[in-house]
């Protein structure tokens, strides 16, 4: 099933259902970019998407913290936010250029690993983690973080998010949708979906990057509430 963008009240109605709305999503995505931005080339080749990582994980949890009373969650290592009834959680992950495409389907830019894999498979992945999970770390769960056990009864959807930058004129674009997977291929990409909701997409101006002398900077990026 395939709600776009542009169907507002369907759009509407199934996030509400979901437990969560387009303004949360939106401002989610928005310090994602706030935090792709505030990175110089001495964080690292990979930092910008990290940084927007856990920007965007932080805001999604936050929001939904908030004004839906949904909790911090990790389960299989997996940084989730979770319903109160532990029915329906979700995760964020980067897509591609088909991402937020109402007749296109998109696949995950990176393959899902084991725990990856075990998780949108509902526990019925033939490649466990490990034969041996006693000998795999486990890091300790952040004080507000629920670590789950139980894989059966939670409905993980994703926040598949995609950014373009235009060489041109220097702005940016996210695309994203809130989808709920078919499990990972043979190789651990999703490409298939059960249900797509896609939302509208998000513009930025040019990209300006701090000197190294001036190091990072704070960005501040206007979040409307709709």
């Amino acid at each position: 099933m395939l709600i776009a963008a542009h169907d507002l009240p369907e759009r509407d109605r199934h996030l509400d259902q979901l437990g969560t709305s387009w303004s949360i999503l939106e401002r989610a995505i928005r310090r994602g970019e706030a935090g792709w931005r505030n990175v110089t080339k001495d964080h690292g080749e990979d930092a910008p998407a990290q940084y927007a990582y856990r920007e965007r994980l932080a805001a999604l949890r936050s929001g939904q913290k908030v004004h839906h009373g949904w909790n911090n969650a990790r389960l299989l290592q997996i940084e989730l936010t979770i319903n109160p009834e532990r029915t329906i959680a979700i995760q964020t992950l980067t897509g591609n250029h088909r991402t937020g495409v109402p007749d296109a389907t998109p696949r995950t830019r990176n393959p899902r690993g084991p725990n990856g894999r075990l998780l949108l498979s509902h526990g019925e992945e033939h490649e466990q983690p490990s034969l041996f999970p006693e000998l795999v770390p486990h890091p300790a769960a952040a004080p507000d973080t629920e670590e789950l056990s139980d894989l059966a009864d939670v409905m993980v959807w994703i926040l598949l998010v995609h950014r373009e930058a235009n060489g041109q004129d220097g702005t940016v674009l996210w695309q994203s949708e809130l989808s709920l997977p078919h499990p990972p291929d043979t190789r651990g990409h999703i490409t298939g979906w059960h249900q797509r909701i896609t939302l509208p997409p998000v513009t930025f101006g040019p990209v300006i990057l701090p000197s190294d002398e001036e190091g990072p900077k704070d960005i501040d990026i206007q979040v409307d509430v709709r």
